[in-house]
């Protein structure tokens, strides 16, 4: 059985998220030596970031029953700032590698023009189905990313936390993951909500995911 509250965190806008932004605009100065020379775990939040986790922790604390049982964190630089801005009380982060980012490979951290320049034809590939096919460049694909937390985290919370309220704070794509085990969600339903313009099919920044066991009615 799940935990009786379960709540998905993305972290804020990093560094990452910033220069990736820009470079598919066409504008790639963010990609200097000094950047490219760092894995995308050491991405920093940027100053908006920073706010966007304090608005969210301010969300949190004002909606969700405090405190919390659990609490899980990305060993991800920026996940683990954001579950610091976030402020909730009685925090003790438990910093956790399985819900690390998904794998991009040779992906990681490239400038746009970079990537469609080295990987057109697996790009091309990759697109046929993006929920089965690995990255162009190598990595990790979304079934496989399913896999990976069904695995590891959410079997522990099963398994350890089946009586417990816990956050989570991590990544979009393994938000997306755990989306899918939870809502019993397919291949097609991916691809569905990946290409989709509805807002509420989006996971932004700081988004939040609440899944609860509990009748909000009721309680």
């Amino acid at each position: 059985m799940l935990p009786i509250d379960i709540i998905l965190e993305r972290h804020g806008q990093s560094e990452g998220n910033k220069a990736s932004k820009a470079s598919r605009r066409g504008d790639p100065h963010f990609f200097t030596p000094e950047y490219l020379d760092k894995h995308s775990r050491e991405f920093r939040l940027t100053d908006k970031g920073i706010e966007q986790a304090k608005a969210a922790g301010n969300w949190l604390k004002s909606n969700v029953p405090m405190p919390l049982d659990r609490f899980y964190v990305s060993d991800y630089i920026r996940a683990k700032e954001t579950a610091g801005y976030l402020n909730l009380p009685n925090a003790c982060w438990r910093a956790e590698f399985h819900l690390r980012e998904r794998d991009t490979a040779l992906m990681d951290n490239c400038p746009e023009d970079e990537k469609n320049r080295l990987f057109a034809l697996e790009q091309k590939q990759y697109e046929r189905n993006p929920f089965l096919s690995y990255p162009a460049g190598g990595g990790e694909s979304i079934a496989l990313l399913c896999m990976r937390l069904k695995t590891t985290m959410i079997a522990h919370w099963a398994r350890e936390c089946f009586d417990k309220r816990i956050i989570a704070v991590c990544h979009g794509h393994v938000m997306r993951a755990i989306q899918m085990e939870f809502e019993d969600l397919g291949n097609d339903d991916f691809i569905r909500l990946d290409s989709s313009d509805k807002p509420a099919d989006k996971i932004r920044n700081c988004q939040i995911l609440w899944y609860t066991r509990r009748d909000p009615e009721t309680a």
